[in-house]
């Protein structure tokens, strides 16, 4: 099986199995139907083994291409004012399991009981697609605070005028320094236990609402260096606020000091987009399967489920409609095509069913 067919084949099951596996692609390749919309050879025959086989085998710099000129085709057409926005690039990991004697490469973290491995994949989210993802195997990614460093400093080599959104699994003092002096944009939320020294105070917020919370500082500082009395050299912008209704207290650290305290809380609202989007993967395209157990097959994978999410929200928003709906449709509509093109190779007329 080339690389073409693999291709065509992942996408079709992703889009026609709400649980995609290898004998649903050994079906589904297997079918009339597929081999007659992607002009293959009708008597050509696969076995699951064999494309498992294939999987794990066939070279990820075809599929991780074909996902990025996707994307870069995709991204032309955003709106002027989704442009502006675009800057934002939300980066978040989720974790997926699978039985460990299945699992040739993979997390043990505590599951013994249930006798299971995890993969990760970080992921960077621009708000409307996915822009890079990574597949982590090894127990040293498990810290978010080098599986997300990763992802964006190789995102911030192509893209400079990016300001990164994260949340509080990233920890280590260093990351935050690194991030600033490679003048790499960031905004996140901090645990509740830090140590820093102020070195201005910029405003007294005196409790005066900004969004749903209310503003109680935003100060300048350094944080310390961990299990030391000494501080670091570099300066960050912290921003302290309170929910007004459960008491919670929220810091906000970034490296942007010219915008308002508005603006960078609304920043760290939109890093929600990701979770809803984790969320729609796992639910309508299977993210939450391991289709293929080898390291090179989950990154295949993983490329695919990327592409095939990049259709999936492109026709939500162009026919506003639910992510199900979206999903629902495009699968209605990819077989009404094909009867159509059935009917036309038989020589009847298309337009007397479908009008």
């Amino acid at each position: 099986m080339d690389g073409k067919s693999l291709l065509c084949l992942i996408l079709y099951s992703l889009i026609e199995s709400q649980r995609n596996s290898l004998r649903t692609m050994e079906d589904i390749f297997n079918s009339s139907a597929f081999k007659f919309l992607f002009n293959l050879d009708s008597t050509k025959k696969v076995k699951y083994n064999s494309i498992s086989e294939r999987l794990s085998v066939i070279k990820i710099n075809f599929f991780k291409k074909t996902y990025e000129l996707i994307y870069s085709q995709f991204s032309k057409y955003y709106t002027e004012k989704e442009i502006e926005n675009l800057h934002l690039i939300r980066v978040d990991s989720t974790m997926v399991a699978e039985a460990a004697n299945k699992l040739k490469k993979g997390m043990n973290i505590g599951r013994k009981k249930d006798g299971k491995k995890q993969v990760k994949y970080t992921i960077a989210y621009d708000g409307k697609y996915p822009c890079m993802s990574e597949l982590f195997t090894e127990k040293n990614y498990l810290s978010e605070d080098l599986a997300i460093p990763k992802i964006v400093y190789q995102y911030a080599e192509k893209n400079t005028n990016s300001v990164f959104l994260f949340d509080r699994g990233v920890t280590k003092r260093q990351v935050y320094c690194n991030l600033n002096q490679k003048s790499t944009f960031f905004v996140t939320r901090l645990r509740d236990q830090f140590r820093y020294r102020v070195i201005n105070q910029t405003e007294d917020g005196q409790n005066r609402p900004v969004g749903t919370l209310e503003l109680i500082s935003d100060q300048v500082i350094q944080l310390s260096v961990p299990n030391s009395n000494k501080f670091l050299e570099d300066q960050f912008r912290l921003i302290t606020s309170i929910n007004p209704k459960t008491k919670i207290t929220y810091y906000f650290l970034t490296n942007l000091f010219d915008l308002k305290v508005e603006e960078i809380l609304a920043y760290y609202k939109k890093r929600w987009d990701i979770e809803v989007f984790f969320r729609f993967l796992k639910q309508e395209l299977n993210f939450s399967h391991i289709t293929s157990t080898s390291e090179n097959g989950m990154m295949v994978l993983m490329y695919m489920t990327m592409i095939a999410s990049m259709l999936v929200l492109t026709y939500k928003r162009i026919n506003k409609v639910g992510y199900k709906t979206a999903v629902r449709r495009i699968s209605f509509e990819l077989n009404e095509f094909i009867i159509k093109l059935i009917v036309k190779e038989c020589g009847g007329d298309p337009s007397l069913v479908f009008r």
